[in-house]
Protein backbone atom coordinates (compact mmCIF):
# COMPACT_ATOMS: atom_id res chain seq x y z
CA UNK A 1 0.00 0.00 0.00
CA UNK A 2 2.73 2.25 0.79
CA UNK A 3 4.82 3.80 -1.73
CA UNK A 4 8.37 5.07 -1.75
CA UNK A 5 7.09 8.60 -1.92
CA UNK A 6 4.94 8.22 0.77
CA UNK A 7 8.05 5.97 2.91
CA UNK A 8 10.63 8.56 1.76
CA UNK A 9 8.07 11.61 3.54
CA UNK A 10 7.82 9.52 6.57
CA UNK A 11 11.48 9.30 7.27
CA UNK A 12 12.16 12.48 6.25
CA UNK A 13 9.26 13.41 9.41
CA UNK A 14 11.20 11.18 11.58
CA UNK A 15 14.63 12.74 10.34
CA UNK A 16 13.36 16.31 11.36
CA UNK A 17 12.19 14.92 14.56
CA UNK A 18 15.75 12.99 15.36
CA UNK A 19 17.57 16.24 13.95
CA UNK A 20 16.36 18.74 16.98
CA UNK A 21 16.64 15.79 19.59
CA UNK A 22 19.55 13.40 18.72
CA UNK A 23 19.09 11.51 21.70
CA UNK A 24 17.31 8.66 20.31
CA UNK A 25 19.27 5.03 20.30
CA UNK A 26 19.13 4.01 16.51
CA UNK A 27 17.23 1.02 17.75
CA UNK A 28 14.30 3.37 19.60
CA UNK A 29 13.96 5.11 16.40
CA UNK A 30 13.44 2.11 14.35
CA UNK A 31 10.75 0.48 16.23
CA UNK A 32 8.87 3.84 17.01
CA UNK A 33 9.13 4.42 12.91
CA UNK A 34 7.91 0.81 12.13
CA UNK A 35 4.94 2.03 15.04
CA UNK A 36 4.16 5.20 13.07
CA UNK A 37 4.00 2.95 9.53
CA UNK A 38 1.73 0.76 11.51
CA UNK A 39 -1.01 3.98 12.27
CA UNK A 40 -1.37 4.34 8.63
CA UNK A 41 -2.30 0.98 7.69
CA UNK A 42 -4.57 1.82 11.27
CA UNK A 43 -5.99 4.96 9.30
CA UNK A 44 -6.72 2.91 6.55
CA UNK A 45 -8.95 0.34 8.46
CA UNK A 46 -10.35 2.91 10.78
CA UNK A 47 -11.87 4.69 7.80
CA UNK A 48 -13.22 1.53 6.35
CA UNK A 49 -15.08 0.81 9.14
CA UNK A 50 -16.47 4.56 9.14
CA UNK A 51 -18.37 3.71 6.12
CA UNK A 52 -19.97 0.84 8.06
CA UNK A 53 -20.49 2.82 11.48
CA UNK A 54 -22.42 5.21 9.27
CA UNK A 55 -24.27 2.74 8.15
CA UNK A 56 -25.12 0.84 11.73
CA UNK A 57 -25.88 4.24 12.98
CA UNK A 58 -28.96 4.83 10.13
CA UNK A 59 -30.00 1.47 11.45
CA UNK A 60 -30.09 1.95 14.88
CA UNK A 61 -31.48 5.39 14.72
CA UNK A 62 -34.69 3.77 12.19
CA UNK A 63 -35.09 0.88 14.99
CA UNK A 64 -35.44 3.65 17.60
CA UNK A 65 -37.72 6.20 15.25
CA UNK A 66 -40.15 3.12 15.09
CA UNK A 67 -40.56 2.93 19.12
CA UNK A 68 -41.54 6.67 19.47
CA UNK A 69 -44.70 7.48 21.15
CA UNK A 70 -46.33 8.64 17.87
CA UNK A 71 -44.21 7.21 15.00
CA UNK A 72 -44.64 8.30 11.24
CA UNK A 73 -45.76 6.45 8.60
CA UNK A 74 -42.32 7.18 7.62
CA UNK A 75 -40.99 5.35 11.10
CA UNK A 76 -43.09 2.25 10.45
CA UNK A 77 -41.88 1.94 7.18
CA UNK A 78 -38.70 3.80 6.96
CA UNK A 79 -36.63 3.59 3.32
CA UNK A 80 -33.73 1.03 4.01
CA UNK A 81 -31.33 1.31 0.71
CA UNK A 82 -29.01 2.29 2.49
CA UNK A 83 -28.69 -0.03 5.59
CA UNK A 84 -29.17 -2.74 2.95
CA UNK A 85 -26.19 -1.03 0.58
CA UNK A 86 -24.80 -4.69 -0.60
CA UNK A 87 -20.57 -3.22 -0.52
CA UNK A 88 -21.56 -2.24 2.61
CA UNK A 89 -22.79 -5.22 4.06
CA UNK A 90 -19.78 -7.44 2.50
CA UNK A 91 -17.37 -5.18 4.11
CA UNK A 92 -19.09 -5.77 7.43
CA UNK A 93 -18.59 -9.00 7.07
CA UNK A 94 -14.81 -9.22 5.69
CA UNK A 95 -12.82 -11.46 8.54
CA UNK A 96 -9.64 -9.49 7.27
CA UNK A 97 -11.36 -6.33 7.83
CA UNK A 98 -12.90 -7.42 11.24
CA UNK A 99 -8.89 -8.68 12.09
CA UNK A 100 -7.63 -5.74 11.72
CA UNK A 101 -10.10 -3.78 13.41
CA UNK A 102 -9.28 -6.06 16.68
CA UNK A 103 -5.70 -5.40 16.18
CA UNK A 104 -5.58 -1.92 16.45
CA UNK A 105 -8.64 -1.77 18.96
CA UNK A 106 -10.90 0.46 16.66
CA UNK A 107 -13.89 1.46 18.09
CA UNK A 108 -16.52 4.62 17.26
CA UNK A 109 -18.02 4.00 20.69
CA UNK A 110 -17.04 7.03 22.44
CA UNK A 111 -17.14 9.01 19.18
CA UNK A 112 -21.53 8.45 18.78
CA UNK A 113 -22.09 12.56 18.49
CA UNK A 114 -19.28 12.91 15.40
CA UNK A 115 -21.21 10.00 13.32
CA UNK A 116 -24.62 11.35 14.74
CA UNK A 117 -23.15 14.83 12.96
CA UNK A 118 -22.06 12.80 10.31
CA UNK A 119 -25.20 10.96 9.06
CA UNK A 120 -27.61 13.84 9.45
CA UNK A 121 -25.35 16.24 7.45
CA UNK A 122 -25.50 13.32 5.19
CA UNK A 123 -29.10 12.74 4.56
CA UNK A 124 -29.26 16.65 3.76
CA UNK A 125 -27.18 15.85 0.58
CA UNK A 126 -28.45 15.47 -2.89
CA UNK A 127 -25.83 12.96 -3.12
CA UNK A 128 -27.86 10.80 -0.41
CA UNK A 129 -31.43 11.96 -1.86
CA UNK A 130 -30.76 10.64 -5.60
CA UNK A 131 -29.13 7.89 -4.02
CA UNK A 132 -31.99 6.69 -1.75
CA UNK A 133 -34.52 7.57 -4.66
CA UNK A 134 -32.76 5.47 -7.20
CA UNK A 135 -34.46 2.27 -8.40
CA UNK A 136 -31.07 0.41 -8.70
CA UNK A 137 -30.78 -2.69 -6.38
CA UNK A 138 -27.23 -3.94 -7.35
CA UNK A 139 -23.92 -4.28 -6.16
CA UNK A 140 -22.23 -2.05 -8.85
CA UNK A 141 -24.60 0.80 -8.23
CA UNK A 142 -23.74 0.37 -4.23
CA UNK A 143 -20.58 0.23 -5.39
CA UNK A 144 -20.58 3.81 -6.89
CA UNK A 145 -22.73 5.25 -4.68
CA UNK A 146 -20.04 4.58 -1.59
CA UNK A 147 -17.16 5.68 -3.99
CA UNK A 148 -19.04 8.88 -3.88
CA UNK A 149 -20.06 8.87 0.04
CA UNK A 150 -16.30 8.74 0.84
CA UNK A 151 -14.66 10.69 -2.17
CA UNK A 152 -17.30 13.30 -1.71
CA UNK A 153 -18.87 13.88 1.89
CA UNK A 154 -16.49 11.70 4.20
CA UNK A 155 -13.22 12.92 3.54
CA UNK A 156 -14.07 16.51 3.15
CA UNK A 157 -16.38 16.43 6.49
CA UNK A 158 -14.96 19.03 9.00
CA UNK A 159 -16.14 16.40 11.90
CA UNK A 160 -13.91 14.26 10.48
CA UNK A 161 -11.22 15.86 9.30
CA UNK A 162 -11.22 17.61 13.39
CA UNK A 163 -11.71 13.45 14.58
CA UNK A 164 -8.39 12.55 12.45
CA UNK A 165 -6.36 15.41 13.62
CA UNK A 166 -7.03 14.77 17.31
CA UNK A 167 -6.06 11.00 16.73
CA UNK A 168 -3.16 11.54 15.32
CA UNK A 169 -0.71 14.13 14.13
CA UNK A 170 0.37 12.59 10.93
CA UNK A 171 -3.07 11.51 9.66
CA UNK A 172 -3.32 14.88 8.21
CA UNK A 173 -0.51 14.00 6.05
CA UNK A 174 -1.35 10.64 5.57
CA UNK A 175 -5.23 11.27 4.69
CA UNK A 176 -5.13 12.00 0.92
CA UNK A 177 -2.81 9.09 -0.27
CA UNK A 178 -4.99 6.55 2.33
CA UNK A 179 -7.80 7.93 0.72
CA UNK A 180 -7.06 7.10 -2.70
CA UNK A 181 -6.34 3.64 -1.72
CA UNK A 182 -9.62 3.29 -0.08
CA UNK A 183 -11.37 4.81 -3.18
CA UNK A 184 -8.97 1.88 -5.47
CA UNK A 185 -10.36 -0.61 -2.67
CA UNK A 186 -13.72 -0.19 -3.22
CA UNK A 187 -13.36 0.25 -6.96
CA UNK A 188 -11.50 -3.16 -7.11
CA UNK A 189 -13.62 -5.08 -4.87
CA UNK A 190 -16.62 -7.87 -6.41
CA UNK A 191 -19.56 -9.38 -4.68
CA UNK A 192 -17.27 -12.44 -4.13
CA UNK A 193 -14.18 -10.55 -2.76
CA UNK A 194 -12.85 -7.29 -0.99
CA UNK A 195 -9.70 -6.98 -1.77
CA UNK A 196 -7.87 -5.34 1.41
CA UNK A 197 -4.26 -3.41 0.75
CA UNK A 198 -1.71 -4.46 2.98
CA UNK A 199 0.88 -2.18 4.99
CA UNK A 200 4.06 -3.40 2.37
CA UNK A 201 3.70 -4.37 -0.90
CA UNK A 202 6.60 -6.78 0.02
CA UNK A 203 10.05 -6.86 2.40
CA UNK A 204 11.83 -4.93 -0.43
CA UNK A 205 9.27 -1.79 0.75
CA UNK A 206 9.62 -2.41 4.45
CA UNK A 207 13.61 -2.78 4.05
CA UNK A 208 13.85 0.32 1.59
CA UNK A 209 12.15 2.78 4.59
CA UNK A 210 14.22 1.17 7.38
CA UNK A 211 17.58 1.22 5.41
CA UNK A 212 17.33 4.79 4.28
CA UNK A 213 16.06 5.71 8.07
CA UNK A 214 19.54 4.21 9.53
CA UNK A 215 21.53 5.23 7.10
CA UNK A 216 20.41 8.93 7.00
CA UNK A 217 20.67 8.93 11.27
CA UNK A 218 23.75 7.29 11.06
CA UNK A 219 25.79 9.08 8.34
CA UNK A 220 24.38 12.03 9.45
CA UNK A 221 27.58 14.08 10.43
CA UNK A 222 29.39 12.14 7.11
CA UNK A 223 26.65 13.81 4.63
CA UNK A 224 26.73 17.39 6.31
CA UNK A 225 30.41 17.28 5.62
CA UNK A 226 30.09 16.52 2.34
CA UNK A 227 27.31 19.21 1.96
CA UNK A 228 29.21 21.98 3.83
CA UNK A 229 32.46 21.68 1.07
CA UNK A 230 29.61 22.46 -1.24
CA UNK A 231 28.10 25.83 0.50
CA UNK A 232 31.44 27.70 1.12
CA UNK A 233 29.17 31.14 0.73
CA UNK A 234 27.28 29.78 3.64
CA UNK A 235 27.66 28.18 7.13
CA UNK A 236 25.83 25.36 7.19
CA UNK A 237 23.54 26.16 10.08
CA UNK A 238 22.28 28.40 7.83
CA UNK A 239 20.59 26.39 5.46
CA UNK A 240 17.73 25.33 6.19
CA UNK A 241 17.18 23.02 8.17
CA UNK A 242 14.79 20.30 5.84
CA UNK A 243 16.84 21.10 2.84
CA UNK A 244 20.31 19.42 4.66
CA UNK A 245 17.52 16.85 5.77
CA UNK A 246 16.57 16.32 2.42
CA UNK A 247 20.03 15.91 1.46
CA UNK A 248 21.20 13.94 4.22
CA UNK A 249 18.65 11.34 2.82
CA UNK A 250 19.24 11.76 -0.77
CA UNK A 251 23.37 10.76 -0.17
CA UNK A 252 21.88 7.87 2.00
CA UNK A 253 20.46 7.15 -1.59
CA UNK A 254 22.60 7.57 -3.66
CA UNK A 255 25.67 5.55 -1.56
CA UNK A 256 24.56 3.09 0.62
CA UNK A 257 21.32 1.60 -1.68
CA UNK A 258 22.29 -0.01 -4.61
CA UNK A 259 19.15 -0.60 -6.24
CA UNK A 260 17.75 2.94 -6.44
CA UNK A 261 18.38 4.57 -9.70
CA UNK A 262 20.40 7.98 -9.34
CA UNK A 263 17.92 9.86 -11.38
CA UNK A 264 14.86 8.18 -9.35
CA UNK A 265 17.19 9.78 -5.96
CA UNK A 266 17.65 13.16 -7.14
CA UNK A 267 14.12 13.44 -8.75
CA UNK A 268 12.15 12.48 -5.54
CA UNK A 269 14.23 14.68 -3.57
CA UNK A 270 13.50 17.67 -5.50
CA UNK A 271 9.96 17.15 -5.51
CA UNK A 272 9.99 16.72 -1.99
CA UNK A 273 12.40 19.76 -1.44
CA UNK A 274 9.29 22.10 -3.74
CA UNK A 275 6.42 20.71 -1.34
CA UNK A 276 8.54 20.40 2.03
CA UNK A 277 10.83 23.27 2.45
CA UNK A 278 11.02 27.18 1.24
CA UNK A 279 10.32 28.53 -2.01
CA UNK A 280 14.02 28.31 -3.06
CA UNK A 281 14.90 24.81 -1.76
CA UNK A 282 14.53 22.70 -5.21
CA UNK A 283 16.64 24.96 -6.93
CA UNK A 284 19.15 24.93 -4.02
CA UNK A 285 18.97 21.37 -3.50
CA UNK A 286 19.52 20.47 -7.09
CA UNK A 287 22.71 22.51 -7.34
CA UNK A 288 24.46 21.37 -4.44
CA UNK A 289 23.16 17.55 -5.22
CA UNK A 290 24.46 18.19 -8.93
CA UNK A 291 27.81 19.19 -7.38
CA UNK A 292 28.42 16.31 -5.50
CA UNK A 293 27.29 14.01 -8.00
CA UNK A 294 29.78 15.18 -9.86
CA UNK A 295 32.32 14.72 -7.39
CA UNK A 296 31.06 11.39 -6.13
CA UNK A 297 31.20 9.69 -9.55
CA UNK A 298 34.58 11.31 -10.00
CA UNK A 299 35.63 9.14 -6.89
CA UNK A 300 33.70 6.26 -8.09
CA UNK A 301 31.74 6.23 -4.46
CA UNK A 302 28.28 5.31 -6.07
CA UNK A 303 27.66 1.70 -6.56
CA UNK A 304 24.59 1.02 -8.10
CA UNK A 305 23.51 -2.26 -9.32
CA UNK A 306 22.49 -3.04 -12.74
CA UNK A 307 22.94 -1.22 -15.99
CA UNK A 308 22.13 2.33 -16.48
CA UNK A 309 21.47 2.88 -12.82
CA UNK A 310 23.87 5.88 -12.09
CA UNK A 311 22.95 8.15 -14.77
Amino acid sequence: MLNRRHLRIRVLQFMYAWSNAKDTDIAVLEKQFLKSLNKVQELYTLLLLLIVELRDFAENYKEDAKNKKLPTVDDLNPNTKFMDNVFIQKLKEDSDLMKDSNTFKLSFANHQPMIKGLYFNLIDTDLYFDYMQSKDYNFDTDKKFIVKLFSKFLIDSDLVQDFLIESNIFWDDDLPFISSMIVKTIKESSPENISLYNLFKDDDERDFALNLLRYSVIYSDEYSKLISLKTQNWELDRVAQMDLILMQMALAELLKMPQIPVKVTINEYLELAKYYSTPNSKNFVNGILDSLLIDLKKEGSIQKMGRGLIE
